[in-house]
């Protein structure tokens, strides 16, 4: 009979759930638009950004999504600041946005989610929508 070590246990550092989310954005830095790229994952906290996005960590940018339907359209922003940078795209957290790009964000959040329910628990927990126009 052998027994195993201590299970090592990881606990989560995300603060908010993460859905899939397979849209493109546009990303800006310093008010230059460094290109259009594919979003891996997207949360109430951030977004994670694939492709070679030439901004550091820690720096300001802005993200901008367009989103149409059959009837309509809408373009959404999103600032934020890279938290990480890896070898396959940039961790964006977001610092703000305007009302109705987070009334999106909970929207697809929520679309997305397996777990609906604990996720719009945390809607109003901790981001305060506010003003996008200068990131």
């Amino acid at each position: 009979m052998t027994t195993a070590g201590p299970q090592t246990f990881t606990p989560e550092k995300r603060k908010h759930a993460r859905v899939i989310f397979t849209r493109s954005v546009r990303v800006f830095h310093r008010d230059r638009l460094l290109g259009q790229f594919p979003a891996r994952n997207l949360s109430l906290g951030g977004l994670y950004v694939e492709g070679e996005v030439d901004i550091a960590a820690g720096e300001p940018c802005r993200l901008e999504l367009h989103e149409t339907g059959r009837r309509s359209s809408l373009i959404v922003n999103f600032c934020g600041t890279v938290c990480r940078k890896d070898s396959k795209g940039v961790g964006v957290h977001f610092t703000s946005m305007e009302d109705d790009s987070f009334m999106f964000l909970q929207t697809m959040v929520l679309y997305f989610s397996d777990d609906p329910i604990g996720v719009a628990e945390h809607f109003l927990e901790d981001f305060t929508p506010k003003s996008a126009s200068a990131c």
